[in-house]
C-alpha cells in the first residue's frame, strides 16, 4: 500500500523520466536499425550517450521513489 500511495505522490516526476527513457530505447533501436548508413564513430558516440542518459534516468527514477522530497 505504501509504494502505491508513494507513486501517486510523485506521479509527475516518475512520468516525466520514464517518457525520457522510452524515448532513449526509441532512439537505441532507430540507431542501431539504420547501423549501416550511420559512421561507427557516430554510432558509438550516440549509444554510449544514451546508455548513459538510460541509467541517470534509472538512477533518477530511483531516487524519486525511495528518498524523494519529503512532504
Amino acid at each position: 500500500m505504501d509504494f502505491l500511495i508513494l507513486m501517486q505522490d510523485r506521479a509527475f516526476p516518475l512520468l516525466l523520466l520514464a517518457l525520457f527513457l522510452m524515448l532513449n530505447v526509441v532512439f537505441i533501436i532507430g540507431i542501431w536499425k539504420r547501423q549501416r548508413h550511420i559512421s561507427n564513430a557516430f554510432l558509438v558516440f550516440a549509444s554510449s550517450l544514451s546508455f548513459l542518459l538510460m541509467t541517470s534516468s534509472i538512477i533518477l527514477i530511483m531516487f524519486t521513489m525511495f528518498i524523494g522530497y519529503n512532504q
